[in-house]
């Protein structure tokens, strides 16, 4: 067991963080742009600006997405690195491009790839802190990817009607209660799972091994809970918890980085 000291560039942190802002509000505002004929006509997504028409004419999104989403390119490339700008491009161009574009109203499986754009903001900043993707960043990034289908599944769930409204193929808006659940339980499950590869690498301490244990642990129980009575309650449970679990693992990461506890030497 050793212990490392975390060493981060104030410098290079601040500006990953302003370009990720920048990037994630960029990206939503094309989504919304992308997507405010179906907005409009879902109960979920009624209330948004482009369907309300707050925001008039709708051509206003597009600019202010594009305005958005090129300053955050410019800054981490002038401020940090071509690799970072790289991922922080790739990300939009996966989550507008690959998934609202190209597969959300087409295919069951639009958020399972699509969802890699989840997965770049760790790619990002491995790429502003070393100039490298490592290891503990792609498996972070493999997490994410594994994470996101359960996640964002167990909420199209409770909003299938909606979704079957508006023809968008989501999975639990095509398939039957049974295979829906057997799907959210199956991915779900793969997280939890998934975390062991980290020992893989000696980034990774007991600290974060902790934290991940417990918290994959509590995951699967509210995952069992939704299989054996699904529900609306019990899929925003679910869906909750989700996203705490994700925020628990990354602060776990972070943590780690501390505390510097590994395991391996």
């Amino acid at each position: 067991m050793t212990t490392s000291r975390l060493q981060v560039d104030p410098w290079s942190f601040s500006i990953l963080m302003v370009s990720g802002l920048l990037a994630a509000g960029g990206a939503s505002a094309l989504n919304h742009y992308a997507d405010r004929d179906v907005d409009a006509r879902m109960r979920r997504t009624a209330g948004r600006p482009l369907p309300q028409h707050r925001i008039d004419p709708p051509a206003r999104a597009l600019e202010f997405g594009l305005a958005l989403s090129g300053l955050a390119l410019g800054l981490a490339f002038l401020g940090i690195n071509g690799l970072t700008a790289a991922m922080i491009g790739l990300g939009i161009a996966f989550y507008i491009g690959v998934y609202t574009l190209a597969l959300k109203r087409t295919h069951p499986s639009n958020i399972v790839i699509g969802g890699f754009a989840g997965s770049c903001p760790a790619l990002a900043g491995s790429a502003a802190a070393a100039g490298v993707i490592s290891l503990p960043a792609a498996l972070l990034a493999l997490l994410v990817f594994l994470w996101t289908p359960g996640h964002f599944w167990v909420l199209a769930y409770r909003t299938r009607d909606d979704y079957r409204r508006v023809g968008i193929p989501m999975l639990p808006a095509v398939l039957d209660e049974r295979s829906t659940v057997r799907a959210i339980a199956g991915s779900t499950a793969l997280v939890p799972v998934a975390t062991f590869a980290f020992l893989l690498t000696p980034s990774f301490g007991l600290a974060f091994l902790g934290v991940a244990a417990v918290a994959g642990a509590v995951l699967l129980l509210r995952t069992a809970r939704f299989i054996r009575r699904p529900s609306m309650e019990t899929a925003l449970d679910g869906y909750k918890f989700s996203g705490l679990y994700l925020t628990l693992i990354l602060a776990g990461a972070m943590l780690d980085a501390v505390l510097a506890i590994r395991i391996l030497p």
